[in-house]
């Protein structure tokens, strides 16, 4: 096939008795193809071009046949850069025994240039056009990009010449496409703005690929060999079309095809995968520095009356102490200037450690009502126009959609853990209980088994409970019960683990500590319980409270039941011998 410039300036014969006369314009990615079928006196011509490139279209023309010879004009849609060469062709061939060939959509527009021309309107032709010996047909592809356009199709040579479909913007002038992937990339930016939407070019498709198609003939960009037609009809099946009516006010067609296609992979990495948005923050930003000098995300929302943070730095939500109010000023102070870029170096009194230029936007539930709002964190040197923030409002959606789905995450771990907590701790103390020493006992017997490092146990009774229950009532008990609970907690050491074992009996599992140390520990604690005042039982004077403590180190046991039991006979010997006391 002819890729040499040099050839540009002759017709071209890209298949038999069917020519390229088009006229290239330097320096322009938008170049307008013009075809002829040579056909004795009844030649041909598609989409003649404008009065800008009528001059090397006629020169071309008349190296095949000479202009009298034409007798039929296709004009596939109505614009000038295929329709303005009409009025030049009729004034030196006249219009006497010539056709326009279109669809009545686009004759009811082309009739006030006053051609004084017949038109054949294919629609009332069944779609067929009969010239001499030659039979052409035709598909209606509506809306793509006029309501009456349609694309031309020769049976004879299987070439669909297809108007604006499959039209390219190209940066150097190609008059073959010989890569598929690198024109559907300049197909992208031809089509995303110029088709109005998936429907409408699936529609059109549809109708094409009813033809048998050995060429693509396209009024711009590229002519389309056999073996790249199926993978253009592919990929154009799937493009994102229509893209001003998501950036209404950005005219950059590179910048809003890339936008679009950002948007489409933000949508699968969130609609496509169980993961939760924090592990694909990564890829969104990413995606998003493909436009923008992006350094992080980061939102608040209300969640059932707390103000939680989603910061894409830090791979949890955080529970904030701001309050719902400010969270609702902030929306109310967004929405009224209507989400300008600022720069800064707080976010509602968080302190950012550094200067930002922030793009903040209001994040909506399901039912469309307010519920947080979202920062993007730009570097401080970003510079963002009107058009670019055209470009970031689009992303608003999907991040609702994200941080609705984050939320919905956040709430079932929540309850998750909840539903955890109230199946591991003591209602009463909110210690862990019986059922966790049970499961999480074995587990660090064997830890200390395997790596050789010592574990004590320790169990400890309150002196004399009995009488307290017996004497104030179990109210006061209960207050006992979780003021001890409170008091071991703050003096036990963090890798420790405190148990309320049931009634007024307690367990603690101490790793890496041996009896002695163990001792030690219980020794200080129950020297500083002794130096309390006690608790207020509002009925009299401080109810004073004493513990016993039995202490074991493991030695191989095979069971935490018998641990628990060498601790509480060392309990009983510590009761026996005055209580107030450890044994070990």
């Amino acid at each position: 096939m002819l890729n040499d410039p040099v050839e540009y300036n002759h017709a071209v014969e890209i298949a038999p008795k069917v020519w390229w006369v088009g006229h290239v314009m330097q320096n322009d990615p938008f170049q307008c193809h013009v075809y002829l079928i040579e056909n004795g006196d009844e030649s041909i011509l598609i989409d003649p071009g404008s009065r800008l490139t009528w001059s090397g279209t006629r020169r071309k023309i008349r190296e095949v046949v000479p202009l009298e010879k034409i007798k039929y004009i296709v004009c596939q849609h109505q614009d000038p850069d295929i329709a303005g060469a009409v009025e030049q062709i009729i004034e030196e061939v006249g219009s006497e025994g010539r056709y326009i060939v279109t669809h009545w959509r686009t004759a009811t527009l082309l009739k006030h240039y006053d051609w004084k021309i017949e038109f054949y309107e294919v629609d009332e032709n069944r779609w067929r056009l009969k010239a001499g010996n030659r039979r052409i047909e035709f598909v209606f592809t509506p809306y793509m990009h006029f309501a009456g356009n349609i694309c031309t199709y020769d049976p004879e040579t299987r070439i669909l010449f297809s108007s604006d479909i499959f039209g390219a913007f190209t940066e150097r002038f190609k008059l073959y496409a010989d890569d598929a992937k690198l024109y559907f990339e300049q197909m992208k930016l031809f089509h995303t703005h110029y088709m109005p939407s998936k429907e409408i070019v699936n529609s059109g498709l549809d109708a094409i690929e009813r033809k048998d198609i050995g060429m693509i003939a396209p009024q711009h960009g590229s002519i389309i060999p056999e073996n790249l037609v199926s993978y253009l009809i592919s990929r154009l099946r799937k493009l994102d079309v229509g893209i001003y009516l998501q950036f209404i006010g950005c005219k950059n067609v590179r910048r809003l095809t890339k936008a679009n296609e950002i948007i489409s992979k933000m949508f699968e990495q969130i609609t496509f995968t169980s993961t939760t948005v924090y592990e694909k923050i990564g890829t969104i930003i990413m995606l998003i520095n493909e436009l923008f000098s992006l350094e992080k995300i980061v939102c608040f929302s209300s969640i059932e009356g707390k103000v939680v943070l989603f910061d894409s730095a830090i791979n949890h939500p955080i529970d904030t102490e701001l309050d719902e109010k400010e969270l609702f000023l902030s929306i109310e102070q967004i929405l009224s200037d209507d989400e300008r870029v600022y720069r800064t170096d707080k976010i509602m009194d968080t302190h950012l450690h550094k200067n930002y230029l922030l793009f903040p936007f209001v994040t909506y539930n399901e039912q469309h009502s307010a519920n947080g709002v979202c920062y993007f964190l730009f570097s401080d040197d970003e510079i963002i126009d009107e058009q670019d923030i055209e470009i970031l409002k689009s992303f608003r959606k999907i991040f609702s959609i994200m941080l609705t789905k984050e939320i919905g995450y956040y709430k079932m771990q929540k309850e998750r853990k909840e539903l955890l907590n109230r199946t591991i701790t003591d209602s009463l103390t909110r210690l862990y209980n019986r059922y966790y020493l049970e499961d999480i006992a074995p587990k660090e017997m064997s830890k200390a088994k395997r790596h050789g490092y010592p574990l004590s146990l320790v169990m400890l009774d309150l002196d004399d409970f009995k009488a307290i229950n017996d004497t104030y009532g179990h109210d006061i008990g209960d207050a006992v019960l979780k003021d001890f609970a409170r008091f071991l907690y703050r003096n036990l050491r963090e890798n420790d683990f405190l148990f309320r074992y049931g009634g007024e009996e307690f367990i603690i599992l101490m790793p890496f500590t041996t009896d002695v140390d163990s001792y030690n520990v219980i020794e200080r604690i129950r020297k500083l319980l002794k130096k309390r005042s006690g608790i207020d039982s509002s009925v009299d004077k401080n109810i004073k409270y004493t513990f016993s403590a039995g202490i074991v180190q493991f030695n191989n046991e095979n069971t935490v039941r018998e641990l628990i039991k060498k601790s509480d006979l060392l309990l009983y010997k510590a009761k026996r011998e005055g209580k107030n006391r450890s044994a070990m």
